[in-house]
């Protein structure tokens, strides 16, 4: 994924594996870190979908929402793709 692409509400789909998250699991990014510098994702797990229209983080913690959420920097968004 480009820098250009990750903008709130983009499904994209990891493209390693990372501690919880399967190669290939779907996302959304659900919101851009303050400064600037990268983005959160927030993962659709097969015991953990996403809500039905999820876009945006609405400041629940993980433990109230259920979402597992990662966040990557500008330089390793090469590990993620948009899912079109």
């Amino acid at each position: 994924m480009r820098k250009d692409q990750a903008v709130v509400g983009v499904r994209v789909r990891s493209l390693a594996n990372f501690s919880g998250v399967p190669l290939g699991t779907e996302g959304v990014v659900d919101e851009t870190y303050l400064d600037g510098g990268g983005v959160m994702i927030a993962w659709s797990l097969p015991d953990r979908p996403l809500p039905a229209g999820y876009r945006a983080w609405d400041g629940q913690s993980a433990v109230a929402s259920g979402i597992l959420r990662d966040g990557f920097s500008w330089d390793e968004l090469h590990f993620l793709e948009v899912v079109k």
